[in-house]
């Protein structure tokens, strides 16, 4: 996206915003959250901002206020070194994935 911003996880300040130009980013984690609370409302608003970019770790407590139509990637330990991605989107997203010729 551009952004110069320093970026780390927001596992103890639940939200981190960064500036790339004319978009935002708001990268959410609900890790430590057993309920969404006020959160819910946050992501749901700017989930509706077209300038913002909204990131959610551990989205499951908030997944009623995401947009139904979303880019979802799962990461699954499948060894103790190695990761599986898995991408779910509707194919009027797929130009946000690009493929290998």
């Amino acid at each position: 996206m551009g952004s110069h911003d320093r970026v780390s996880s927001p596992t103890f300040t639940l939200t981190n915003e960064y500036d790339a130009g004319k978009l935002r980013l708001f990268h959410y984690d609900f890790y430590r959250l057993s309920e969404a609370g006020i959160m819910a409302d946050e992501i749901a608003e700017a989930a509706n901002d077209p300038q913002v970019v909204v990131v959610v770790e551990w989205g499951d407590i908030v997944d009623n206020v995401l947009p139904a139509e979303r880019l979802t990637v799962r990461l699954e330990a499948t060894g103790e070194n190695d990761r599986r991605l898995t991408f779910r989107y509707p194919k009027k997203l797929s130009y946000l994935i690009e493929k290998d010729s």
